[in-house]
């Protein structure tokens, strides 16, 4: 995947909200709005980022009881923490 500038901006973002908070889950406009704080945030970039993250092996996507697609870390390890790191040296 050619990743864009503001795709990777994101996988930064994303990569330093997971470190801080590791037990985060939410959906992609739950994601712009919450983990990222921006209405200015393209969907389709964040669809991208999460995409990357999750070929990566580092977030997981989950169909919840509402329907909805949620999005969270795929574990509590030194893996995930050394791949979210160099996500956020990247960015």
């Amino acid at each position: 995947m050619n990743v864009s500038a503001s795709v990777a901006k994101i996988v930064g973002v994303l990569s330093c909200y997971l470190r801080q908070n590791p037990l985060a889950s939410d959906t992609l406009v739950g994601i712009a709005q919450w983990w990222l704080k921006s209405d200015e945030v393209s969907l389709v970039d964040l669809a991208h980022a999460l995409k990357q993250m999750e070929q990566a092996g580092v977030i997981e996507a989950s169909n919840a009881a509402d329907g909805q697609v949620r999005y969270r870390r795929t574990g509590l390890n030194a893996k995930v923490d050394e791949a979210l790191d160099r996500f956020i040296a990247d960015s």
